[in-house]
């Protein structure tokens, strides 16, 4: 979980507040997993309004340089107490030694536990949906007792619901912001062609995902061969080194791009150098994730959007349904706008040839009004070359009203569940 807003730290800290003060715990410390370096984050603390208790934490920010104990940051593996809580989702009771190993030096345990009292450490797992989401860890003075460690599990579980209600309203904003990029998008390729439509597409999407690079690979008529047709990079990306528009033509099948047009499935990659799809795995080259997925449409894979970020930078589960929605989205206008494209050539085509039909038959009629001279026969070829003419016209009506019918029109885009 990452992008944390105020409005959410602060109820965090008000629900890990009143847990503190019915069991009676000196200080509260609320840890959520930021997939995105695979560590759990201090997003919230409460602590007793105790001078002694910020006297120990001021002499442990200045005996320890760079440790500060309200804003620790470590991996869920970090120690056994840890690993049970988080990985296995059981609450834990240990001693402060034990709690904290490997995450403060032993001199911290004395000193928290001569100026505060502190002996435990009660780790509770913050879970929505089965899904371990980080721990709240309750410093207190001794074990304990059943009620007491009732009411910390009851604030983790409500923790968990509340994480789980602001996952749902983040998902259905990025959803609906996707549902609007790509309705721009396709009005856009419906007035100003394919390749401008693409440019908007790539755009739109590295905005969306926040990512570093943006790039829609199309495959051929044939569907044997694909490449790149348009790309998106941000400045880092450009100082990466990472962008791929020059890449030649491949087969389907060939390269991370190649097998997920080839399977029909999404690829996420937690570093393309050492993926055994991609071409390139320069372990030199700056570290890059991505992730890649199939754009689908009439049944069938027309091509692949890749994104990637680079550093330390990661991907998130969320990020990859988002780029699907996407990439479907996308398929689907992209298909729109070609077929779009082709009623209109067929329409042009068929009016050329109306008008085609009509300008001899008037050439002649305009010929035969001069020379007329009351001779049956000039009547009625007369009357003949009026009647292709009408024909003609009726020609060129329909031809009119089959361009009026390619005209692009443009449909809601639909959710994906």
């Amino acid at each position: 979980m990452h992008g944390i807003s105020d409005r959410l730290r602060t109820q965090f800290r008000l629900i890990g507040e009143h847990a503190r003060v019915v069991t009676g715990s000196p200080r509260t410390t609320l840890l959520l997993y930021d997939e995105t370096v695979r560590r759990l984050v201090t997003v919230a603390t409460a602590g007793a309004d105790v001078p002694l208790q910020q006297i120990a934490i001021d002499l442990i920010r200045r005996n320890y340089p760079g440790l500060d104990p309200l804003d620790l940051s470590y991996r869920p593996t970090i120690n056994p107490d840890v690993g049970a809580a988080f990985i296995h989702q059981r609450t834990q009771v240990a001693t402060m030694a034990e709690a904290f190993e490997n995450i403060f030096p032993p001199g911290v345990i004395p000193l928290a536990h001569g100026l505060v009292g502190i002996t435990h450490v009660v780790t509770c797992p913050v879970v929505a949906e089965g899904r371990a989401l980080g721990l709240i860890r309750f410093l207190v003075a001794g074990p304990p007792t059943d009620p007491q460690q009732a009411l910390m599990e009851a604030a983790a579980s409500q923790i968990g619901l509340t994480l789980s209600n602001a996952e749902l309203a983040e998902q259905t904003r990025r959803q609906l912001a996707a549902t609007r990029a790509i309705g721009e998008v396709a009005r856009l390729g419906s007035s100003a062609g394919r390749s401008v439509m693409l440019q908007a597409l790539v755009e739109r999407v590295r905005e969306l995902t926040e990512a570093d690079a943006a790039l829609v690979y199309l495959a051929d008529a044939t569907g044997e061969t694909f490449g790149p047709a348009a790309e998106s990079l941000s400045d880092a990306a450009r100082v990466a080194d990472i962008g791929r528009m020059s890449t030649p033509e491949r087969r389907v099948g060939k390269g991370l791009v190649g097998w997920v047009i080839a399977a029909g499935e999404a690829a996420f990659i937690p570093d393309v150098r050492v993926d055994p799809r991609t071409q390139t795995r320069r372990i030199a080259q700056a570290r890059e994730a991505a992730i890649a997925v199939p754009m689908r449409a009439g049944g069938r894979t027309i091509g692949c959007l890749r994104i990637s970020v680079t550093g330390r930078r990661r991907f998130t589960e969320a990020d990859l349904w988002l780029a699907q929605t996407l990439a479907d989205e996308a398929a689907a206008a992209l298909e729109t706008a070609e077929r779009q494209e082709h009623l209109r050539a067929a329409a042009r085509s068929e009016g050329a040839a109306a008008l085609a039909a009509i300008e001899e038959p008037l050439n002649e009629l305009v010929r035969l009004a001069v020379v007329l001279d009351g001779n049956a026969d000039d009547r009625n070829a007369l009357r003949a070359a009026a009647e292709q003419v009408q024909a003609g016209l009726q020609h060129f009506e329909r031809a009119s009203h089959n361009a009026k019918a390619a005209k692009p029109t443009h449909r809601r885009a639909s959710h994906h569940e």
